[in-house]
């Protein structure tokens, strides 16, 4: 039977007062702890497993990980407890990847694993505790934490959704795991922030960095103007985007290109915002993104390549300035309240 046996046990309480057991992991028993869609699909850093392992080679303790089970079945025998129903990760995933290498490396070695375990635990409180814990450590990506947040956020579903929509131009290339890979364009925290950008007329916090924040302020946005209405502003604005400089058929890895830059993108997005020629409707109201051929002209032969670079954050000011004068707008018609 798939059982998880803690040694040197006892029962405590956590900063909310809820009882759980702490103990010592039996390294017998660490290949029954499961991954659940919410934990990271991919991405240890190669450098840090190695250094964990490096530490259980030289006998040092790590810290502890942190496990939920889904039921409440448990025996106890003096200071070993046995958790019978099936046990999932919360937290300390690659201390665990890390110590089934030492394990498989060296068979003989002997692992001191802490452990503090949870019963009685969901998928969907198991998801909150990973995202408490991983929000103030920079162990785990803020595009993850948004991903983790799809069952509960109608924006993150839809974010994460328009990834397999085939009329999106970024089709399958944004990242939602803790790495991108080479054919990935760009992370969803950042596309997040540039929808932000692109609606912060709306008010609200679409122009905050920080992720919750942000994601309220999205998730607002797509109860104030509907799915339909985020979905194809979207899909417009890097419609728009790819016919005056081509993203479909970007190949990826590094450097990224410079229509794929996360200042640019937001930028263009911020100039979007507040301009009313770009939207059906008036005032805050302007819900729907268009963007007419006759911009698209006037884009088309701007080498981004001689503006944006890697260290050009500190431009972005003068970015917007070029790309306002690019497109011909009068600022006397520009919304100075739709972004910050």
């Amino acid at each position: 039977m798939s059982m998880v046996r803690i040694l040197s046990a006892s029962l405590d309480t956590d900063d909310d007062g809820e009882i759980i057991i702490r103990g010592v992991l039996d390294q017998d028993t660490l290949k029954y702890i499961r991954f659940d869609w919410y934990q990271r699909e991919q991405g240890f850093s190669p450098r840090h497993t190695n250094e964990i392992v490096g530490a259980l080679f030289a006998g040092h303790k790590i810290d502890d990980i942190t496990i939920g089970m889904r039921g409440q079945r448990c025996e106890s025998k003096g200071d070993v407890y046995v958790l019978q129903d099936r046990c999932f990760c919360i937290n300390g995933g690659q201390r665990l990847y890390a110590t089934a290498v030492a394990l498989k490396e060296r068979p003989d070695l002997k692992v001191r694993l802490g452990v503090k375990a949870y019963t009685s635990t969901t998928e969907e409180s198991e998801n909150d505790m990973f995202c408490k814990m991983n929000t103030t450590q920079v162990r785990v990506a803020a595009s993850v934490l948004l991903r983790n947040r799809k069952k509960k956020s109608h924006a993150a579903a839809l974010l994460i959704a328009l990834n397999k929509n085939s009329d999106f131009a970024l089709k399958d290339r944004i990242a939602w795991d803790q790495v991108r890979t080479r054919h990935e364009l760009i992370s969803g925290f950042t596309f997040a922030r540039i929808v932000g950008a692109l609606h912060s007329h709306k008010g609200g916090a679409l122009n905050s960095s920080k992720l919750y924040d942000l994601l309220d302020g999205l998730d607002a946005l797509v109860e104030n103007i509907g799915d339909a209405s985020v979905n194809t502003n979207i899909i417009r604005f890097y419609d728009a985007i790819d016919k005056c400089w081509n993203i479909r058929n970007l190949a990826g890895g590094r450097p990224a290109a410079p229509q794929m830059n996360a200042v640019f993108l937001r930028t263009i997005a911020r100039l979007l915002s507040r301009y009313p020629e770009f939207w059906d409707g008036v005032g805050k109201d302007r819900n729907d993104f268009y963007f007419p051929d006759r911009y698209i002209k006037r884009l088309r032969g701007l080498k981004l390549a001689d503006y944006v670079r890697s260290s050009a954050a500190l431009q972005k000011d003068v970015l917007y300035e070029l790309l306002r004068k690019r497109l011909n707008l009068d600022p006397s018609f520009e919304d100075m309240d739709a972004a910050a």
